[in-house]
């Protein structure tokens, strides 16, 4: 969990900070102490730093959570309100927030996923550490699984940064331009917890550091481009036993790698070998992935033969990016809890189920 800091530090961050705040992503969590909170409101104003406290509306309705009607009370009763839970600074928004202390925040924020996900099995998420390579449809899912709360630890790989034509299906904007996909799904998810704990890499990822990236998580979310790096890191998966999950925005295509449960399971599921995956015929593996030709859309078969020419690259959809965001949540979900998955690859498509 991200850590917080006393007033004299804040202060101290203001004056100097580490990055400017156009190119920050990380929350900065301040805890004041009684009488502090003047002082506090002045720093911030004399930073152009906008004050949010809607610590009424969460207390209220903490103090809601499973109490009948007539028998709810506040669970904290101050005379420096101020200096209750934390104050959530994200430099990017020039906006500081105050907000419940972390365990009741997440029992707030996390009261409407019950019970599909119970009390007991959301402490038990909070201890898992996710990765998620290559953040196109990979920021979705990393955002649906950060809303979820199915870990305490996201760290998100990507080298790359914000095209104008990323923008038909990543949740960014205009104004994000230019900046890694990194730092602006990690905004993102700030924006829904930033108790949440976020790491960034934004070094590309191969064979020579793959283990350590991996090292440490219960479970890989892999989305990258690169086909070598998509063999490179089932290949280190499979040699830590840790479990891959893969979407696709295409023909609603997934696979369960449970490398945990199921360490004989080649990479790729057999389908591509070390050959193809490093060859520079990217989009060879990718097709032959996703089952080869006649397994692609119609739409899709047609565009293949456009990229490099009329199209810049394979065709996508904000649509079906999120779809896959919500499928790979499924499944990460389900082997976070510890239930045992078989390996799984295939379409669940919903041209073919809605006809």
């Amino acid at each position: 969990m991200t850590s917080a800091i006393g007033l004299d530090r804040f202060a101290e961050i203001l004056a100097s900070p580490g990055h400017a705040p156009e190119q920050s992503w990380r929350p900065c969590l301040v805890r004041l102490a009684a009488g502090e909170h003047p002082r506090f409101s002045a720093l911030c104003r004399d930073h152009g730093i906008a004050l949010l406290d809607t610590i009424d509306r969460q207390l209220d309705e903490l103090a809601g959570l499973g109490a009948p009607d007539g028998e709810r009370s506040r669970p904290v009763e101050t005379a420096d309100l101020a200096a209750y839970g934390c104050w959530a600074y994200l430099p990017w928004t020039a906006q500081v927030a105050h907000l419940l202390p972390p365990d009741e925040y997440l029992q707030v924020v996390t009261d409407r996923n019950r019970d599909k996900i119970t009390r007991a099995e959301q402490r038990l998420l909070r201890t898992k550490r996710v990765g998620v390579l290559g953040l196109s449809v990979g920021a979705e899912a990393a955002v649906v699984i950060a809303q979820e709360h199915l870990c305490g630890h996201l760290v998100l790989a990507d080298f790359d940064r914000l095209e104008l034509s990323n923008l038909n299906r990543l949740g960014a904007g205009h104004a994000d331009i230019g900046l890694p996909k990194t730092r602006i799904a990690a905004r993102r998810i700030a924006a829904i917890d930033p108790y949440l704990e976020v790491s960034l890499v934004e070094d590309e990822i191969t064979r020579d550091n793959a283990g350590r990236f991996l090292h440490g998580l219960d479970l890989l979310v892999e989305e990258c481009d690169s086909a070598a790096a998509k063999y490179d890191t089932r290949t280190a998966a499979r040699e830590l036993g840790l479990n891959v999950v893969y979407a696709a925005d295409e023909r609603g295509f997934l696979s369960v790698e449970p490398y945990a449960t199921h360490p004989g399971l080649p990479p790729f599921h057999g389908l591509v070998g070390p050959d193809l995956a490093a060859s520079a015929d990217r989009l060879t593996a990718l097709v032959e992935w996703l089952g080869g030709p006649s397994a692609l859309s119609e739409r899709s078969r047609h565009s293949v033969g456009l990229i490099g020419g009329e199209l810049s690259g394979y065709p996508q959809l904000a649509g079906e990016a999120r779809y896959a965001a919500g499928q790979v949540a499924h499944v990460a979900r389900r082997l976070l809890l510890g239930e045992r998955l078989p390996p799984f690859h295939g379409h669940l498509d919903l041209t073919g189920l809605i006809t």
